[in-house]
């Protein structure tokens, strides 16, 4: 199976990038005792994202279309995301 070191590198960046926000997210709420909910759904976007690439890396039956759903999927988290951080910004202000 030849797979595009591309799905390496964006696997790879998807799962730090979890990781990394759930830390940041559970450090500033031991810091300041805010829940900063858009880290958690930043967090499930890219979690969501790195599904698909998992599906990628292991050579899973998966047709384009499940891939493109999944994918779809993280970018209304994402979008979720977004609103939910605007909303936090306003309400701090």
């Amino acid at each position: 199976m030849n797979i595009p070191a591309m799905d390496y590198i964006g696997g790879a960046f998807c799962w730090v990038f979890v990781v990394v926000l759930l830390l940041g997210f559970f450090w500033v709420n031991s810091k300041t005792a805010r829940k900063w909910v858009f880290l958690l759904l930043f967090a499930g976007a890219w979690f969501v994202m790195g599904i698909s690439y998992i599906f990628l890396l292991t050579g899973t039956p998966a047709s384009a279309a499940i891939i493109t759903g999944i994918r779809s999927l993280g970018y209304v988290v994402y979008a979720a995301t977004i609103i939910t951080a605007i909303v936090e910004v306003e309400r701090s202000h």
